[in-house]
Parts: structure tokens; sequence; C-alpha cells
């Protein structure tokens, strides 16, 4: 989560830099929160306010919930999602956004660990969104979960081509300019933001 807060606050100062509306929309299992788009300082800083009071909880709402992602963000608007993508309702939001002519970019989250797993002895495995421990020795486990992940990864990333949306995949210990310079050549070209 605290990943996610850095990065969409680095996209909110890129986006002041270069003189763009921001808003910020965020779901969870309270609903849909947004801060529609507008520019200028204060209106970053009512977005990283309110970044600060998000937190991680629940399962995602009703889908008529997120009725207000369709109205507010308008057809040819520029929405960029932060994930790890293995939520079904996050692809399927975005596949729907995409559908109805929104210009969509999903950054998927991932950590050092899930790339190289280096978990060495008796290990026990927790799905921090629910599920059994799973309990595993590090080396053994390795070369089944690695080849799982990258079979995800590549399902994931099939998937949102086909729906029309760009992916990108930062892992956390990599420069944060890295997924944007993918994603938006011509705009990351200027300066982005260090990491705060």
């Amino acid at each position: 989560m605290q990943a996610a807060k850095v990065f969409a606050a680095s996209i909110f100062e890129l986006a002041l830099r270069q003189g763009d509306r921001f808003g910020l929309l965020s779901v969870g299992g309270d609903g849909l929160r947004m801060i529609p788009a507008a520019s200028g300082p204060r209106h970053r800083d009512r977005c990283q306010l309110e970044l600060h009071a998000l937190r991680a909880n629940g399962m995602w709402p009703a889908e008529a919930a997120l009725r207000p992602a369709w109205e507010r963000i308008r057809a040819g608007d520029l929405a960029v999602v932060l994930s790890d993508g293995f939520d079904e309702a996050v692809v399927s939001l975005s596949e729907r956004l995409s559908a109805a002519r929104r210009d969509l970019s999903f950054i998927q989250l991932l950590t050092a660990e899930e790339r190289d797993f280096p978990f060495r002895g008796g290990r026990r495995f927790i799905d921090p969104e629910g599920g059994d421990p799973v309990l595993a020795d590090g080396p053994a486990a390795r070369d089944e979960f690695l080849a799982r992940f990258a079979a995800a990864k590549a399902a994931l990333a099939a998937r949102l081509a086909t729906a029309g949306v760009r992916l990108a995949t930062w892992h956390l210990d990599e420069p944060l300019d890295q997924p944007l310079r993918q994603l938006f050549p011509a705009r990351a070209s200027r300066t982005v933001p260090e990491r705060a």
C-alpha cells in the first residue's frame, strides 16, 4: 500500500509540473472514494492528504458502487491503475473502463521477493488477503513458484493487451520512473520527481 501511495504522489507531482489536470480514485471495502480532476498545487495537496488517509481493507464493493468511475472519468481521459494485478475485480474494472474508451495504463506493483523468491530454509507463507498459510522449504518451492508466477503475469499481460490497456511492471527495488518512461516515453522525458 505504501508503495502505491508513493507512486501516486509522484504521478500527481509529474502532472502538476506538466500543467495537466489530475485526480484520485480509490476502491476498497468502504466503497469508492474520489477527488475529481483539477490542477494546481492546492489540488495536489488535497490529493496527497486523501492518499495519506487511505488504508488497505476489505473486499471490493458491489459493482453498483463503482458507477461514479464511469461518470467522473470521461471518455479520452487518461487513467493509471496501480495494483499487483492479481485481484479479478481490478482487472475487470480496467477492461470495462478501456472498453468505454477511457485511456488506461496499468502499473503492476510487485516486490523484489516475488521476482526473485530468495527465501532459504523452511518458511510459512501467508497471503495477506486471506487464505490458509502454506508451509514450504524455500529452495524446494522456488522453481514452481517462479514458473506459476510467470504464467500468472503472462496471463494478465495478455488479458490487458486484448482489452487495449497498456501494462508496465514496477518492482519496488527499481527506479520509480521506470514504468512511467515505459508507458509515456514522450512525457517522461521531462523531469520525473525523485522518490519521496
